[in-house]
């Protein structure tokens, strides 16, 4: 049973984990339509793993990128030429190898980063870097979205 001493410093934990989130840091979060997602199977949310890009001017709400298991083919390829392998070596996180989304920066509220969905962060700068410039050069991301979460 929870207390209300456990509540409030769940709630310090959590207010200090979101004014320490980093660029590269991966969080499992529930993501919904609102954020771009489609969940499956009648669902109205699905986990994915999120890794922060940047904030917006208030700080309060995130842009990042979300990692899927497969590629959906039957996207177009403007969609699947921009989904990037990311191994299990690279983020011990990760239950198998899967790809990241470069191809659409999904917005979450800041209130969604807690200790509780941290799962780690993308340590090798090259395959940051990668990660950014792949997103930098996505015909379905426009110079406002990189704009508005610092990429530009």
């Amino acid at each position: 049973m929870k207390t209300v001493l456990g509540d409030i410093l769940g709630d310090v934990g959590d207010k200090l984990a979101q004014d320490n989130i980093k660029v590269g840091n991966v969080y499992l979060i529930n993501l919904d339509q609102q954020n771009g997602i489609t969940p499956k199977n009648g669902d109205l949310t699905r986990d994915k793993f999120f890794i922060v890009l940047g904030f917006d001017q208030e700080g309060n709400v995130i842009g990042g990128l979300v990692i899927n298991s497969n590629i959906n083919y039957n996207l177009p390829s403007r969609v699947t030429d921009y989904q990037l392998p990311i191994k299990v070596e690279q983020c011990p996180f990760l239950k198998h190898n899967s790809f990241v989304n470069c191809s659409k920066i999904i917005v979450a509220n800041k209130t969604k980063f807690t200790k509780e969905t941290y799962r780690g962060e993308i340590t090798d700068p090259e395959l940051l870097n990668l990660i950014v410039n792949t997103v930098k050069e996505s015909p379905t991301v426009n110079t406002k979205q990189l704009k508005r979460f610092g990429l530009k």
